[in-house]
């Protein structure tokens, strides 16, 4: 009898352990999707202030009347319009490379991040954009310089 109530005993206690660990391993998978959900907000959140900044970038270009296009036509540009243009040519390499990382990150599609990135990949035949890019783009992850350089060699 006493054997049987030990035999009942362990039983009980090893089911009672495996339950618990199901329940913990139910527990971490839960956090783990609720760990990438906090993140993917995140890195939404980051892309969309990135859009407002540039909504408000391209507010204050309206105003001067100061575009892209207006900056790299000019022949020997001031240094003021020198910095206004790498400023504007800063804002496009940061957004398209967010972008890029929202797709590698399975954030948005490649619909999604080819409509973002468009500002900057109509550009890319321009000389002086260019040259800006060669020089700036060692500042970026090898994975967003290599899908920029491919799309510039396809040119």
């Amino acid at each position: 009898m006493h054997s049987r109530l030990s035999i009942t005993l362990e039983v009980i206690s090893a089911l009672v352990v495996v339950i618990s660990l199901v329940f913990v391993g139910l527990e971490i998978r839960n956090s783990t999707e609720q760990t990438e959900q906090n993140t993917r907000t995140l890195q939404v959140s980051a892309y969309q202030d990135l859009i407002s900044r540039i909504v408000d970038l391209n507010m204050i270009s309206i105003e001067e009347s100061v575009t892209i296009e207006t900056l790299v036509a000019i022949e020997s540009p001031s240094v003021t319009e020198t910095h206004r243009l790498n400023s504007f040519l800063w804002i496009l390499f940061r957004h398209g490379d967010m972008a890029y990382f929202q797709f590698e990150s399975g954030s948005i599609s490649e619909e999604r991040m080819l409509s973002a990135m468009n500002p900057l990949l109509l550009r890319l035949d321009n000389p002086k954009i260019l040259s800006r890019w060669n020089a700036v783009k060692d500042a970026f992850v090898p994975a967003y310089r290599n899908y920029i350089d491919a799309r510039i060699a396809l040119m």
